[in-house]
């Protein structure tokens, strides 16, 4: 079995010997199999309850398009409860669908005055104002609204690959995508470069397929059933050749109960491996991510500390009260994906000693040649199956161990406070306040930021970021 042995210092600059990443071809069918609609029919028994809901042409131009226009139902600004101040805090003070631009004070209103004719002939070419989303696509909006109610009132969204977690800084939930309304859908979509990414470019750098019998690329908007994952029992997995070859957490963060918890953690994540996604996924070479949730009683206070006194005793989760790994998502072998702990340059580097070729087999088939091994765990197995092959020993022990990454207590990656996730795709909240107001807020902003740098930049217009 190959070892990774580079520290995370060294880990981004491991390459083979040329210098260069050698990538299998990255086909336009390569990308279509991870979309979430592809994949997910297959594998629900293992994922988060989910609507998915296909998209119109018309959304996806309202998606595109500049600016944030709303629904102008009065109670589709939120769903839950009264009680929530942030909520209150969101909700607007006029019920138009579009946003308004701001008053102006006497002086600047002077000051504009010669502008106003020349803005008022060319809104007038403009044409009518756009629809609000409830009147646009009226049955799409329906579909949201019922969706969010069936998955318990509170929702995260995404589109065929991406979530816009980038966007959670506009949220009415701080920090978060949770959506209790379709309002609150369609804000963190048009507020996502991840989205834009998905609609635009998810097709990049790929090269044409063999033939010409390729999928068609069909958009769907995804909910899942909203909940608050703990971020350090979320892993990302690797598989080549149909063997998972290595593991690693996904937050880049020091969690010292995680020791403890390495066995467990590689069972759990190869029981779904093995029952569900090994001989059923179209590709012999993909990364899955995957949450592995706590059972009910998932503290031990009597356990030992190995000398070290940074965890607490509610951090310390025995590996026994880990319940069944949950896919999240799916994404492609290729140099778009982040390896977070480990390289390209490593786990393109990996010789696997049994691959496994060709196309996928149906899931009878696959749950027929499914071998289980570790039936000493109190976790059941999400349907793995045990075969009386006099070959299974053999098969055992030749298979891939995957290697578990961890972040270490003295490994720069958890002290990385350079910056918040996403912080790069945030933008100044004058700048979200203006666009928000529409063509009228944004040419204000402009003329006061031109006033601005004309003084020198006094007068402290820069304000925090949204």
């Amino acid at each position: 079995m190959p070892a990774f042995e580079a520290s995370i210092s060294q880990r981004s600059s491991t390459a083979p010997d040329d210098g260069e990443l050698h990538f299998p071809p990255v086909t336009r069918d390569h990308i279509l199999h991870c979309s979430y609609d592809n994949w997910f029919p297959k594998y629900r028994t293992s994922c988060i309850r989910s609507r998915i809901i296909p998209l119109t042409a018309d959304f996806v131009s309202y998606l595109r398009e500049d600016g944030i226009i709303l629904a102008d139902e009065g109670d589709d600004t939120t769903t839950t409860t009264a009680g929530s101040a942030a909520d209150q805090d969101w909700e607007p003070t006029f019920t138009s669908a579009t946003h308004p631009p701001p008053s102006r004070s006497g002086g600047q209103q002077e000051e504009d005055s010669s502008d106003s004719d020349s803005d008022s002939d060319s809104e007038s070419d403009a044409g009518p104002p756009p629809l609000p989303p409830n009147r646009r696509f009226p049955a799409l909006h329906a579909a949201i609204g019922v969706a969010i109610a069936e998955l318990g009132g509170a929702a995260a969204p995404k589109l065929n690959w991406s979530s816009p977690k980038d966007a959670t800084w506009i949220s009415r939930h701080p920090n978060t995508v949770k959506c209790t309304s379709a309002n609150d859908v369609y804000v963190l979509l048009k507020s996502s470069s991840f989205v834009s990414h998905d609609l635009d470019h998810a097709f990049d750098d790929t090269v044409p397929p063999p033939s010409q019998s390729t999928q068609s690329f069909s958009p769907v908007l995804v909910l899942r059933a909203f909940f608050s994952p703990l971020p350090s029992l979320e892993f990302r997995c690797f598989v080549k050749d149909r063997n998972l070859v290595a593991i690693t957490q996904r937050d880049l963060a020091y969690y010292g109960f995680l020791r403890s918890l390495r066995g467990a953690i590689v069972a759990r994540v190869r029981e779904l491996f093995r029952s569900q996604l090994r001989l059923t996924f179209p590709d012999a070479c993909f990364v899955f991510d995957v949450y592995i949730p706590e059972s009910a009683a998932n503290y031990d206070s009597s356990s030992s500390s190995d000398g070290d006194d940074s965890d607490t005793d509610a951090d310390r989760v025995k590996p026994s009260r880990l319940g069944r790994a949950r896919l999240i998502d799916i994404n492609p072998w290729a140099p778009r994906t982040d390896t977070l702990l480990f390289s390209w340059g490593e786990l393109l580097g990996v010789r696997v000693a049994r691959p496994v070729l060709g196309g996928a087999v149906s899931a009878q088939d696959a749950h027929a040649a499914v071998v289980d091994a570790d039936t000493d765990t109190e976790d059941d197995a999400g349907g793995l199956t045990t075969t009386d092959d006099d070959d299974d020993d053999d098969d055992d022990e030749e298979e891939h161990e995957p290697e578990l990454r961890l972040v270490e207590h003295d490994d720069p990656a958890a002290y990385n406070l350079s910056s918040a996730p996403y912080s790069a795709h945030k933008l100044p909240k004058d700048v979200v306040d203006a666009s928000m107001a529409g063509e009228g807020g944004m040419r204000e902003f402009a003329q006061r930021w031109q006033r601005l740098t004309e003084n020198g930049g006094g007068g402290g217009g820069g304000r925090r970021r949204g």
